[in-house]
């Protein structure tokens, strides 16, 4: 079983669990260049504060395009977490961290992309478009003034990305010509990917390109605030329905018009709906297509009664539509995904 443990590593230290290599240029192209990690990840183990190391650091040194710490282990379905401060770096490398096989998108990554004050999800193995690449919304959080805990859940067919414990991306694995993006922002961006990732991957934490004539250091960053699993191979997920595109749960909410959800992934998954309504009105499941619509599988007469829907077919993601007849106060709406 893949794992990384803080006692673990306080035991046998970084090297016992980490590669490490950089790119450094040349003048006739570059050289790969293994390195020891303690090297570039600079830690003790003397606190200032509780779980505050005073050494905790990330260091590419100049002349380098590269610096990267890898798992010895690989992560079958795996679990991602790291509580850390993002550095406020302008215009400089990118940090990538999250999993990805050792050949660089040929197997696959699941990760995130932090550069410029932005946040991103990349999903998917290589193809010619490259993998799928989403915004992650953080609603104007500062992610480099306080720590922040961000999760990735690898599963076999979908891969979700949490800020803080919230649900920021959804990506759904799968096989098919090209990536394709739904929806970027709020309340959670989704995805389909073009290949799928291998189901094991190794994690890493990358401090990549932007200006090598200088040193990039990414502090507060600590193997105590660092936790990475196997995970299964099926989600268990209960989601509270937003509209499309807000960040406004409807439940609770009086409509006289027509209203959609934010939709929910249902590929090789198993989801069902749970929603009632106070007063008279028709309700849609609609099933995503690759054609870039929404088409009804099924209609419902809602009328003050609690309906429970079971989706059986495998589309990528679904979505309810209501319609109130009059004015409606939609009282529970919500999916559960496993």
């Amino acid at each position: 079983m893949g794992k990384i443990r803080f006692g673990e590593i306080m035991e046998k230290g970084l090297e016992g669990y980490f590669y490490c290599w950089v790119r450094e240029p040349k003048d006739d192209g570059e050289v790969f260049r293994r390195e020891d990690p303690s090297k570039y990840w600079i830690i003790n183990w003397e606190e200032s504060k509780y779980t505050v190391f005073k050494k905790a650091m990330l260091r590419r040194p100049p002349g380098l395009t590269t610096l990267s710490i890898r798992s010895k282990d690989v992560f079958k379905y795996g679990v991602f977490q790291l509580i850390a401060r993002l550095p406020a770096w302008k215009d400089g490398p990118m940090l990538w961290f999250g999993f990805e096989v050792e050949d660089l998108f040929g197997g696959g990554v699941v990760h995130f992309l932090y550069k410029n004050k932005a946040l991103s999800a990349y999903a998917g193995a290589w193809s010619d478009e490259g993998p799928l690449v989403m915004t992650i919304p953080v609603n104007g959080l500062n992610l480099s003034l306080l720590r922040h805990t961000f999760t990735i859940r690898v599963h076999e067919h979908l891969a979700l990305w949490f800020v803080d414990s919230k649900l920021k991306a959804v990506a759904v694995l799968a096989d098919g010509e090209r990536s394709q993006l739904i929806h970027e922002g709020a309340p959670y961006s989704l995805g389909i990917t073009a290949l799928r990732p291998s189901p094991s991957m190794a994690m890493l934490l990358d401090i990549d390109g932007g200006p090598l004539d200088k040193e990039w250091t990414w502090n507060d960053i600590h193997p105590w605030q660092l936790r990475v699993l196997d995970g299964s191979p099926s989600p268990s997920i209960i989601i509270r329905l937003r509209e499309f595109g807000k960040n406004l749960f409807i439940d609770g909410i009086m409509y006289k018009e027509k209203v959609a959800s934010h939709p929910v992934p249902a590929l090789g998954v198993n989801t069902t709906f749970l929603f009632k309504a106070s007063g008279k009105g028709e309700l849609s499941i609609q099933a995503y297509t690759r054609r870039n619509t929404w088409s009804t599988i099924n209609s419902i007469n809602v009328e003050d009664n609690l309906v429970t829907y079971k989706v059986k077919e495998d589309f990528p993601f679904i979505r309810l539509v209501y319609e109130p007849k009059g004015i409606s106060k939609i009282e529970i709406a919500e999916a559960y995904i496993s």
